[in-house]
């Protein structure tokens, strides 16, 4: 697969190709005249944008592996279908002839994709608490992103987690943020652990 930079030149020369000759020769001619070429042409940037912007906005996402990639990859569909930059990024294309703006709409797409997906990736946000000093307030923590989360916000900070203690919420605390998940960060019923291979590493529930 190419990477983004390359991408985005590729498509930027096709655009900058297309607006040079909407400027220069009257549509009906490109149309008429030329209308093999200009369609060829459009359907070049069609390809290049579709596959620009599901790189943009689709490339690496992370997923959950405790539940079929089938039922995820519906969810990031299902919110594509449901967002209206697709729309704009279509405007965009012979009204700006703009790659930039075109990755910037695709970075936001990808935003909203994230979002739809956060519940399963929410699954893996934990307590992590230190075994030698169990006095110390506990770690909100998400294996998946390996981020932690900080004064409202989630910071890059992968951890090292051997002889720690990982404490999951249940299923029906699933969708609680990790602000909330810190408030109930004392053990109780709504809290799995469990241990393995000797060392305190918990998991949440199956």
């Amino acid at each position: 697969m190419s990477d983004i930079y390359t991408l985005g030149g590729s498509l930027q020369r096709l655009l900058s190709t297309l607006k040079i000759n909407r400027e220069r020769v009257p549509l009906e001619t490109l149309k008429s005249v030329y209308r093999v070429p200009y369609e060829e042409l459009k359907a070049q940037i069609q390809e290049s944008v579709r596959e620009f912007v599901l790189l943009v906005a689709c490339g690496h996402l992370l997923i959950n592996p405790d539940y079929p990639p089938d039922e995820q990859t519906a969810v990031a569909q299902d919110a594509v279908d449901r967002s209206r930059i697709p729309k704009e990024i279509g405007k965009s294309l012979t009204r700006d002839y703009d790659v930039a703006k075109i990755h910037q709409m695709a970075l936001k797409l990808r935003e909203e994709i994230e979002a739809a997906l956060w519940p399963y990736i929410n699954q893996k946000t934990c307590l992590v608490a230190d075994l030698e000093d169990l006095e110390k307030t506990p770690v909100i923590y998400n294996t998946l992103t390996r981020q932690i989360y900080q004064d409202g916000v989630w910071i890059d900070q992968p951890l090292d987690l051997w002889g720690k203690l990982l404490i999951y919420s249940k299923q029906e605390d699933a969708a609680l943020p990790g602000a909330a998940l810190l408030q109930k960060g004392e053990t109780n019923e709504n809290m799995e652990e469990r241990t393995a291979g000797g060392e305190a590493l918990l998991y949440p529930e199956p």
